[in-house]
């Protein structure tokens, strides 16, 4: 997650950027669904870019696509026959083909479920910021996860450097030998009608047999939700989980790396139909195109993911707590 992501996340308690909004133009400043996320200079701001708005064309294409055939249609319906076989000619057995013969927001619809909202971007004082979508703006008091997945974060066309950087990294924190690492947290405690915030060196620091302990606590709002509230059920963070883990099974399109998502809930609710758990995929410098490829090193940490919270859900949830 990108810096100023991050430090709004674990410093703003409304974490609707409020106060990063005000320096935006008048007019934009009003529009408290929009925020600037991140600088984008450098390679990694590009690549950042590159992607939202490579999604954003695509389904720009797509649109016009579908008026174009919707003015052909209105002129004349003779050639309905010849559809109708083309559809059927054009059936696979092969998921990923047939996957790619599909329309970008069918085939990636689930991602795009995910992905935060993208409104463009704006220059201030010479820089470049992206506009996104708040991911938290319906929460009264959300209290958030980031957790970033995969048990690799570098990618093969880095330099040397960079990977043995990233290699080290990685092997100090839970991300290579659990597939996932706990990037920041803050967790509404209902009673004290404040937050609870991890620190950026408690979550580098944490260990590998205390990131059970570390979910848990960020599922406890003293107001009477458990783990299963959060991560359990037909709308929490596990069934989200594994309806991405289904896309990324299928596309073929990207490779992730050191991506994260999100998990927010309402940090004042006393039920999971209160908590409104929701789940975002974020961070995407390191975002490339797979050339037909499967991305499995985020799939495994998708799993590794939906296993670990899975786990958490068999243990008693009293044990851990504080």
């Amino acid at each position: 997650m990108s810096t100023l992501w991050r430090e709004a996340l674990l410093e703003q308690n409304s974490f609707n950027y409020r106060q990063m909004t005000t320096s935006l133009p008048a007019a934009t400043a009003t529009q408290l669904h929009l925020q600037p996320c991140k600088h984008q200079n450098g390679p990694r701001g590009r690549r950042e870019r590159e992607f939202y708005e490579r999604v954003r064309g695509e389904l720009r294409a797509e649109k016009a696509a579908r008026l174009r055939a919707a003015e052909q249609t209105a002129v004349s319906e003779e050639h309905s026959d010849d559809d109708e076989q083309a559809s059927i000619s054009g059936r696979s057995d092969d998921d990923a083909d047939s996957q790619a013969n599909l329309p970008f927001s069918v085939r990636n619809a689930a991602m795009l479920a995910a992905v935060p909202r993208f409104f463009g971007v704006v220059e201030i004082d010479n820089v470049t910021l992206l506009e996104l979508e708040d991911v938290a703006k319906r929460y009264r008091h959300p209290s958030i996860i980031d957790i970033k997945l995969g048990f690799r974060t570098w990618y093969p066309t880095a330099d040397q450097r960079y990977i043995d950087k990233c290699k080290a990294k990685d092997a100090s924190t839970t991300q290579a030998a659990l597939g996932f690492k706990i990037c920041g947290m803050q967790v509404y405690r209902a009673c004290q009608r404040g937050y609870w915030r991890a620190s950026k060196r408690w979550c580098k620091q944490l260990p590998q047999d205390a990131v059970n302990k570390a979910l848990i606590r960020f599922a406890n709002n003293e107001a009477g939700l458990r783990p299963i509230d959060i991560f359990g059920g037909r709308n929490g963070s596990i069934a989200q989980l594994q309806q991405l883990e289904q896309w990324f099974q299928r596309q073929r399109e990207f490779f992730f790396y050191s991506s994260s998502i999100l998990i927010v809930y309402e940090g004042d609710a006393e039920s999971a139909e209160q908590a409104k758990v929701s789940l975002k995929l974020v961070d995407f410098a390191h975002t490339f195109p797979s050339d037909g490829r499967k991305d499995t090193n985020f799939v495994e940490g998708i799993n590794a993911l939906i296993d670990g919270l899975t786990n958490v859900l068999s243990l008693d949830y009293h044990d851990f707590m504080m």
